[in-house]
């Protein structure tokens, strides 16, 4: 397969999406990806892959689909550059692909703590399975961890150490762990957890330094308020950047992503984009949405593809997203807007904030112990996608009754 009309770029969820969907449709597809296999659910990264060392990722194509002859993945082939005026590609090793349509599904890279000592042995990072090996290595029972970010990533990381023996500190330089897009009901109820588990956690304080000895082991990491942390290893989760070098390189709008619309069209007709390298620009304008979501990336590759083959597509999805942490699930759905108004329902083990704008229901975020939160927020999610109202009194009546609070949010969607 020297040229097929169809090359994906990118190894994550969007690109698995989006290749699949053409192969589905009996179109040969090419796939170009920097990793070293094919691509697999990074969200194990941060979850099996660190509980249990021996635990093999798993990938996002189920084995011995017919469709699966119709895709050619070509792994550890980074693209140099793109020339979308010409229709062709250039890898790193100077192999030139041409195309009638490229998704560009890039994903995003973890940013770097800017301190002393930050770059070396002892710190880690957490993308990709290399990441994932060298940091399961690194969990050795009775070392001491800091996890510098209050974020997703570093709360489940934190669990998983927490499971392999470790003496865990979190540190979070805003005034509470999740402080993006995580109602503090649902934050404030995880950081209990995590406490319950041991975990210390710190919240108004950045790191400085990451202290290292003569021969550049970690010894801590010194903290804002002159506070010094014994440490043996330290994991960064400060978030991620979009990875967008290659477009902009390629003269595409790129704005904190490369920039696309609902059909995930970028600023060139022969050039898709989707997952957590985009931002997509609603009709109504604005800067739009960066959405950094496994599912959300998912159905952005299925609808690039879909538009590519000159399909009617576009995302319309209610976002949804969740974190297992130690033997709790935080779920959620839709992406509201800071002045949303946050209404709590449920009960004090299993709170659930509903986020209302003009009285409509744009979000839903909560968190139990086991699975039960994921039937009202999957509810919610079909409540937000129909731009449904709920009623208040009915939720509230329903009080820490999951079921219950389910059927609500399932009668408002219709």
């Amino acid at each position: 397969m020297e040229s097929p009309r169809f090359v994906v770029v990118g190894g994550g969820p969007a690109a698995a999406a989006a290749a699949r969907r053409i192969a589905e449709a009996g179109e040969p597809v090419a796939l170009l990806t920097v990793e070293q296999v094919a691509p697999y659910d990074r969200t194990a990264l941060s979850k099996d892959a660190l509980l249990d060392p021996t635990a093999e990722v798993p990938g996002l194509w189920p084995p011995g689909a017919t469709w699966r002859d119709d895709v050619f993945v070509r792994t550890r082939t980074p693209v140099a550059a793109i020339d979308p005026d010409a229709g062709t590609l250039t890898t790193d090793d100077g192999t030139m692909w041409a195309y009638e349509r490229l998704v560009l599904a890039t994903g995003a890279e973890p940013r770097r703590l800017a301190v002393t000592g930050a770059e070396g042995p002892g710190v880690h990072h957490l993308r990709d399975t290399a990441d994932a090996s060298a940091l399961s290595g690194a969990l050795t029972s009775g070392a001491r961890l800091v996890v510098v970010g209050g974020g997703v990533i570093g709360l489940e990381v934190a669990a998983a150490a927490v499971h392999r023996g470790l003496d865990v500190e979190v540190v979070e330089a805003g005034p509470r762990v999740l402080g993006r897009g995580v109602p503090a009901p649902v934050a404030l109820w995880l950081t209990a957890l995590h406490t319950r588990h041991g975990v210390r956690v710190r919240t108004g304080v950045a790191p400085q330094e990451v202290v290292r000895a003569p021969d550049g082991s970690v010894t801590g990491v010194h903290l804002s308020d002159d506070t010094l942390l014994p440490a043996d290893l330290v994991v960064v989760g400060i978030g991620v950047d979009p990875r967008t070098a290659l477009a902009e390189d390629a003269g595409l709008a790129v704005d904190d992503g490369v920039v696309v619309d609902l059909a995930m069209r970028t600023s060139h007709p022969a050039v898709l984009a989707a997952g957590d390298g985009v931002r997509m620009v609603p009709p109504a304008g604005g800067r739009g949405v960066r959405l950094e979501s496994f599912t959300a990336a998912g159905r952005q590759g299925e609808v690039a593809a879909d538009t590519a083959l000159g399909l009617e597509a576009a995302f319309t999805d209610a976002p949804w997203s969740w974190s297992d942490q130690y033997d709790a699930t935080m779920q959620s759905a839709g992406v509201p807007p800071t002045e949303a108004e946050e209404v709590l329902v449920g009960g004090p083990e299993a709170p659930l904030v509903l986020s209302l704008e003009h009285g409509r229901l744009v979000g839903a975020c909560g968190v139990s112990i086991g699975p039960g939160i994921a039937r009202p927020v999957r509810a919610a999610g079909r409540a937000i996608e129909a731009g449904a109202r709920v009623d208040l009194d009915a939720l509230r009546a329903a009080g820490g009754d999951l079921p219950a609070l389910a059927r609500v949010l399932r009668d408002a969607a219709g």
